[in-house]
This record gives C-alpha cells, sequence and structure tokens, in this order.
C-alpha cells in the first residue's frame, strides 16, 4: 500500500504523529512518499523516531504560479500540494491515498484500504473520497454555496483520497487538474478540496467513513470511545485540537494524550493566527477551570510565549 503526505513546516508535528499511529498499528510494510518544500526539515524530525514498519521516501515540491485564496494566516501553499505531487511519483505505482497530515490511526487501516483498491480499480472512476454533503439536501446555505461553484451533485472531503494512477496517467489527469486550478476564477473557501470537488463534480467512487472519519474539536458532546472504533480521527474544522481552545473539549484532550505518548512534551500549541491567540488565551484565564491541563502556569507560558512569535 502506497500513502502520500503533502505538507510544510506547519504541520511536520502533525504528521510525526500520523506516521507514528499508521506505524504503531500496522502488520506489514507500507510505502510513505512526503512532499515537502524544505524535506531537510521534516527528515530530520522523523529521523527520531523508530517507524521501522514505513518505507519513507521524500519528494522536494515548490510552486511559482499564484493559487487561490491565500489571504488567510492560517492556510499556506502546502494545501495545494497534493495536485502537484502525483506528477512526481514513479510510474511503476498502480495506487496511491493521500492522507492529510491531521489524520491519526486507531486501526490497522490496509485490510480496507485493500478492498477499496480493488473496487476502484474496477470501477469507471479515477478517485475514491468521502461525501460530507450532497446537493440539493435541504440545506439552503450549502445549496447556495454548491451552485455558486456550479456543483449539482455531492462533495468529498478531501482528507483521504485514494487515486487509480493508471487511469490518473491514461486520463492525463495531471495536466487537467493544473489547467483547471490555473483557470480557477471562483473564491475557494476550502483552497483545494473545492477546486478537486468543481472538477470531479461527483463522479468518484464512494470511500467508507471510517477511513476519513471528521471529528469537530468543538463537539462538546463527542463519546472519543466510539470513535476509536472507526479507524481514523481526522481532526476537521476550524478549531484544532492544538489550538488553545481546543483544550477545552474532549477531542482536543485526547489529542494532546497521543502527543504526550509520543514526544517528551506536556503540550502542543500551533496557533491559528495571532489575534485569535491572544483571544484564546485571554477566555483561557477567565475560565481556566475548564482546560484539560495540568499545570496552567507552564501551560500560559508556553502560550503566551508564542504570540511573540506569531
Amino acid at each position: 500500500m502506497n500513502f502520500l503526505y503533502c505538507l510544510d513546516e506547519n504541520y511536520n508535528t502533525q504528521a510525526i504523529m500520523s506516521l507514528y499511529t499508521l506505524n504503531n498499528v500496522i502488520d506489514g510494510t507500507v510505502n510513505i512518499f512526503i512532499a515537502h518544500n524544505n524535506v531537510a526539515s521534516i527528515k530530520k524530525q522523523i529521523s527520531q523516531f523508530n517507524l521501522d514498519k514505513l518505507n519513507i521516501k521524500y519528494l522536494n515540491i515548490s510552486n511559482d504560479i499564484e493559487l487561490p485564496n491565500l489571504k488567510n494566516e492560517h492556510v499556506t501553499e502546502a494545501t495545494y500540494y497534493r495536485i502537484f505531487a502525483l506528477s512526481k511519483l514513479n510510474e511503476s505505482l498502480d495506487h496511491i491515498v493521500y492522507i492529510d497530515s491531521d489524520i491519526i490511526f486507531n486501526k490497522n487501516p490496509l485490510h480496507s484500504f485493500n478492498s477499496l483498491k480493488n473496487k476502484l480499480f474496477s470501477s469507471e472512476f479515477e478517485i475514491s473520497a468521502n461525501t460530507i454533503g450532497k446537493y440539493q439536501s435541504g440545506n439552503k446555505e450549502l445549496d447556495k454555496y454548491f451552485d455558486y461553484l456550479e456543483i449539482n451533485d455531492k462533495y468529498f472531503n478531501a482528507g483521504v483520497i485514494m487515486y487509480d494512477l493508471s487511469k490518473y496517467r491514461k486520463n492525463k489527469l495531471d495536466q487537467k487538474l493544473k489547467s483547471h486550478l490555473l483557470n480557477f476564477n471562483k473564491e475557494a473557501k476550502y483552497w483545494d478540496q473545492d477546486i478537486l470537488n468543481v472538477y470531479f463534480n461527483g463522479q468518484y467512487l464512494e470511500l467508507p467513513e471510517t477511513l476519513n472519519n471528521n471529528v469537530v474539536t468543538e463537539n462538546e458532546n463527542i463519546n472519543i470511545e466510539e470513535e476509536l472504533e472507526k479507524i481514523t480521527m481526522h481532526f476537521a474544522g476550524r478549531t484544532k485540537p492544538w489550538h488553545v481552545e481546543g483544550l477545552k473539549y474532549p477531542v482536543g484532550c485526547y489529542f494532546q494524550k497521543i502527543y504526550r505518548s509520543i514526544f517528551d512534551d506536556e503540550y502542543f500549541i500551533s496557533p491559528y493566527n495571532k489575534r485569535r491567540h491572544f483571544r484564546e488565551i485571554k477566555n483561557f484565564l477567565r475560565d481556566r477551570k475548564s482546560y484539560c491541563i495540568h499545570n496552567q502556569m507552564t501551560f500560559l507560558i508556553k502560550s503566551t510565549f508564542l504570540l511573540f512569535k506569531l
């Protein structure tokens, strides 16, 4: 099985957590391709861990074209790397599974992915992805956005995508997607996810939800034990478990628990942006008892220090 991660230094820690959990649950060896704009940085960090079941290869990636909707401080051009990275893969590969860096593995995914691969190969589709919304499903706001994007079918989350690379090459998808990206003249609210959905417009094989299990950090009523019965946890949504605010919620608490089991550190905090981080620190000072934090002074010092680095 072949997996692809695309990221920059902003997501090095999350990617290592994903790789570490994958290594822990699988029962065989898999190929990992990491597309990065600074390979040395991620390679150095990964070398500190024993990921013996992962055959890791690195792809240097760069971009010299203007990409849609990168005014947001939270998102960098790395979100578009998955569109560029596929052309860098060896032509002997017949499939690849793209994995977002903010996904951790609870259970062995290999049997499910192999079964999905066989279905994809025998289907008419080039990709498999997980539907998170459908046109005319009763959500007026969603339908309005679909109308704007000119999507008249269903919409997938791009956190996990399996590609049939034989069809990808045969149909020259690399050239078509790049052309589609360059000519995209709408505001992509969800960046490359929107662009991919507009291009495929519902023409994809359904990916089982357990392989891309989207969990929303702000969900106060989530049952973590139930989520652990699924193969993955994908930390979707605007608030992430590595934001200060995220530690108010069960998902954030669980994420930090996993982080502590991997790294010799108490908490991982990576702010959304300076303004929001400052607001979250103020909220923490007001409601600190509602946060799953053991040493509040250490946490406050660490979080405040980050303000000066933003």
